[in-house]
């Protein structure tokens, strides 16, 4: 019996059938590289649990810190920026990564700085990029911080757009944590927009869960009413505006509570600061459990995680509309949303939830609410998962034109 056509075509490409069962057979290889700086530590915590227990998958963790130290990080120039020196800390740690797990068939990549020259691997491994922020939306933005020498008009921040422009397009898809991010890769950067997926980060709602026996406990607890502020840089998130409510006479008799390790100012009686918790730690969510409302007076953020975690633990929030924000709090539904530097306001908002325990419930209940539909782990690590999977069966064809 002659063989089929296909079985022909099997043969003479050198692929016959045992060799397919064996690639059916292989565990997917993904790689997932992100650039650890403020609330992406809590991103990658999150993203590993969330993966952990999927088969059929193996996974390499490549963390780049803010500041890698990394010998190739030392030779001049790529000691000079840090976009070279988190690129090449990426270039350097990924290949012993590849060599172990025999390559890669896709990778996700938080923040792209540290992808920015890996000129090779981006053309050989399809990738998804996430991102909280692009240069030219962090310049509009006022986000300092993230930028802090950045101007457009210059000569090397022209150079710069050309070559972030090149990692956008070479991205299979791109997961910005907002729309106004979304927004600016299609108009700034001419990304199409079937290649893009608002994913914000997910709260892990298996450790950050809210009981009724806690909402009640909530409730019935005697004593004064207790705000939590939640933020490593202690002046950039507005702590010492809250420092400025907890010293009038007004609240006097409100306590304020300071999850910070960069504290800075005298700290009245009803000011308690707590500079020791970690991460989706027990202790943390426990700052979140005991409190009546959040608080953070941010001047400049491309989004906040502390506030996705205050909604998921069922408190109203007091926040500044900067960078992304706008996208979690609804205003006047599930909490406040305010100008940066706005005392006045702040001290309004804080007044009326003060005033009102109810309001404050049902303001957190549906915080609550918000973050189950639209910020839940599972959903979001099933998104980037399914989209994995997608861009290395396809061999993450894409195009690359720009506008």
């Amino acid at each position: 019996m002659r063989p089929s056509r296909n079985s022909r075509n099997i043969d003479e490409e050198g692929n016959p059938q045992d060799k397919m069962i064996e690639q059916l057979n292989r565990k997917a290889r993904y790689l997932f590289a992100v650039w650890v700086v403020g609330g992406n530590k809590t991103v990658l915590l999150n993203l590993k649990s969330g993966i952990r227990e999927r088969p059929n998958m193996r996974i390499a963790w490549l963390p780049i810190e803010m500041y890698p130290k990394d010998w190739i990080t030392r030779i001049p120039p790529i000691s000079l920026l840090g976009v070279w020196r988190n690129s090449a800390a990426t270039w350097l740690r990924i290949r012993p990564l590849e060599r172990e797990l025999g390559g890669f068939d896709a990778a996700y990549y938080l923040g792209y700085s540290i992808v920015t020259f890996l000129w090779r691997f981006r053309r050989r491994v399809p990738y998804a990029l996430a991102l909280d922020l692009t240069p030219l939306w962090a310049a509009r933005n006022e986000l300092w911080y993230a930028l802090p020498k950045f101007n457009p008009a210059s000569a090397a921040s022209r150079l710069k757009h050309v070559v972030t422009r090149s990692v956008f397009a070479q991205a299979s898809h791109l997961l910005p944590f907002s729309t106004g991010v979304r927004d600016s890769l299609i108009h700034d950067y001419g990304i199409p927009s079937e290649r893009i997926t608002v994913l914000p980060p997910g709260v892990d709602l298996r450790i950050w869960h809210l009981t009724k026996e806690d909402i009640d406990a909530r409730e019935r607890r005697k004593g004064p009413v207790r705000v939590v502020f939640v933020g490593r840089d202690f002046l950039r998130k507005g702590g010492d505006l809250l420092l400025k409510l907890a010293g009038s006479k007004e609240f006097s008799e409100v306590e304020f509570h300071f999850v910070t390790d960069s504290f800075e100012g005298p700290a009245p009686g009803n000011v308690f600061v707590h500079n020791s918790f970690q991460e989706n730690s027990p202790e943390l969510i426990g700052a979140y459990r005991d409190a009546d409302i959040f608080m953070l007076p941010t001047r400049a953020d491309t989004y906040s995680w502390a506030t996705l975690e205050a909604m998921a633990m069922g408190l109203p929030v007091i926040v500044s509309e900067v960078g992304g924000i706008g996208d979690i709090v609804i205003e006047g539904k599930t909490g406040f949303l305010v100008r940066p530097d706005d005392l006045d306001a702040l001290t309004r908002r804080l007044q009326t939830l003060v005033e009102d325990p109810r309001g404050r419930r049902e303001m957190g209940m549906r915080g609550r609410r918000r973050v189950e539909e639209q910020f839940d782990l599972a959903r979001s690590t099933e998104t980037v998962m399914t989209l994995l999977k997608s861009i290395s069966t396809n061999g993450g064809r894409r195009k690359t034109s720009y506008r």
